[in-house]
């Protein structure tokens, strides 16, 4: 990747030209110097979602105006399909505004649209295109992509359980399945022994999001999952389950072997300085006693309390360690956090608050001022 690589480069005018020369040799008649030019004189200033959107509608504008004939000729002219179990390369992004065009022009047309998805997700990954079909089609396309759960094609099954994640990112949500889960998850039991980890990440993801609304729902699936004696099923309970950890679900945390209410005391909490400065690392310390006469599987996490900008403090759950913790045992732990400007948080100063957190209950807290 070279420097200063933005993600609204995966669409530049190598791959514009690449798609209109692909689009020629399928269709002759295709304008290919019109709409290459058309496009990459535009690129520049735009953003990611405005190139792809670009590229999509000029599809509509260069290609026959008709949709069948158009969708067809994206489809014959589409390359080879991936050869690996993963995404790679950022080349195939321009399949997305491909899918995209069968999403906005497509939706009157949906056997063939569905035709179109099912080729071009072998390419890329057709997981927003779809969701306006499962929306206006809410039981055929469930009906379609039961089918589909079981293709051969490992993208064609990855498509099945991202393409109804109810929360899917840069893309518009589910609520149908954000209210009622059960048509996902009916879908996502038969990946739950996907032998590719591809596939069944995704199905983690789906249940992670799912868990945001519908936490018991998920703890009752990943229950009876935990039954089934695959590795990659089992491996799906844990990545699944995330967010409930981090919520401190206790039935969640059972699941996992971390039992609520552990017998301990945490002691000595110190912060290194009471005031912390931008771009500074808060340093902390604790110790961890054990007062069960067992040994105690604990997943020890610890809390930031963000000032907001309305004042109010917002609570940040951060990964620390999973430890097991013998009868008498003391466990002495330190961390620091960074607190260096990043883009995906703004800092306010003010008070803020640490707190220590184990299976999902936090035990001590302190304050300090961010400057």
């Amino acid at each position: 990747m070279q420097e200063g690589f933005q993600l609204r480069d995966v669409f530049n005018p190598a791959v514009v030209n690449q798609l209109a020369e692909a689009i020629h040799q399928t269709w002759p008649e295709f304008d290919t110097a019109g709409f290459s030019g058309d496009i990459n004189a535009q690129l520049a200033p735009l953003n990611f979602g405005a190139r792809n959107n670009l590229i999509r509608d000029k599809l509509w504008e260069y290609l026959p105006n008709h949709f069948p004939t158009a969708v067809q000729i994206l489809i014959d002219s589409l390359g080879p399909e991936l050869v690996v179990e993963e995404l790679t390369g950022f080349d195939g992004f321009i399949v997305m505004s491909q899918c995209d065009f069968v999403a906005k022009y497509g939706l009157e047309y949906y056997d063939l649209s569905m035709k179109a998805l099912y080729e071009m997700t072998k390419r890329f990954s057709a997981e927003g295109a779809i969701r306006p079909f499962i929306k206006t089609y809410p039981d055929r396309t469930l009906e379609l992509l039961e089918t589909w759960s079981h293709d051969p094609n490992c993208h064609v099954r990855r498509l099945v359980s991202e393409g109804t994640r109810p929360r899917l990112p840069l893309a518009p949500r589910l609520p149908q399945f954000i209210k009622d889960p059960r048509p996902v998850l009916k879908l996502l039991d038969h990946l739950k022994a996907d032998p590719v980890l591809l596939v069944r990440r995704s199905v983690a993801n789906n249940l992670n999001d799912i868990a945001k609304d519908n936490p018991d729902q998920v703890v009752t699936t990943l229950r009876d999952w935990q039954k089934i004696p695959d590795q990659g099923t089992q491996w799906i309970i844990g990545h699944a389950s995330r967010t409930l950890i981090k919520q401190g679900h206790p039935e969640a945390l059972a699941l996992l072997g971390y039992p609520a209410g552990p017998a301990l005391q945490v002691q000595n909490l110190k912060l290194e300085k009471p005031v912390v400065h931008m771009g500074e690392h808060l340093h902390f310390s604790f110790d961890v006693r054990s007062e069960a006469d067992q040994s105690q599987n604990l997943m020890i996490d610890y809390v930031v309390y963000f000032m907001k900008a309305n004042g109010k403090l917002a609570p940040k759950v951060f990964k620390l360690a999973k430890k097991k913790l013998e009868p008498g045992e003391t466990l002495s732990l330190t961390k620091k956090h960074s607190f260096k400007p990043i883009s995906t948080r703004v800092y306010y100063p003010g008070q803020h608050r640490l707190g220590i957190q184990i299976n999902g209950q936090v035990l001590v807290e302190a304050d300090f001022r961010l400057n």
